[in-house]
């Protein structure tokens, strides 16, 4: 049996970003509206359930098209900083969750450089046993989504 810090981990992945920084930002908060247009082939709908999506507190219920390993996930904003550009934000709920983790807790923070900007994304995760694979995969699925939010940012701004 894993000890309980054979089931804790951390993934990150570093993504340079042509649009400016506060234009990617600006971005980041509203992916609750994007995240379908940019994402059709993967991401079916999100609805804010508690707030607007962009503010600590705020619950958002992604739902997954049909064909996708996962059918939804339910995420928590759990801080947000316009000064830092950075926002935390936790998977609470979904088929993401149920079995797999007992915490899913993400920070993304977008630092500029030159016209564009760096994001550093980050999960601090655990497992709830060791038959739980690493969530290499999401970070795969962000580093994609990060750069499609870039392209989509510099065709509409």
């Amino acid at each position: 049996m894993a000890s309980a810090a054979e089931l804790k981990g951390t993934l990150e992945t570093v993504e340079e970003i042509k649009s400016p920084a506060d234009k990617f930002w600006a971005a980041c908060k509203d992916l609750s509206k994007l995240l379908p247009i940019i994402c059709p082939d993967v991401i079916k709908s999100i609805e804010d359930i508690i707030g607007e999506g962009k503010s600590p507190g705020s619950t958002r219920l992604l739902q997954f098209v049909e064909g996708h390993p996962l059918r939804n996930s339910l995420e928590r904003i759990d801080s947000i900083d316009d000064e830092k550009m950075t926002v935390t934000y936790s998977v609470i709920g979904g088929d993401s969750m149920v079995g797999l983790f007992t915490k899913y807790q993400a920070t993304v923070q977008i630092i500029p450089k030159g016209n564009g900007c760096v994001v550093n994304w980050a999960v601090e995760y655990e497992k709830v046993n060791e038959d739980v694979h690493d969530p290499y995969a999401a970070v795969d699925f962000i580093s994609g989504v990060l750069h499609t939010l870039d392209e989509y940012v510099l065709k509409n701004n």
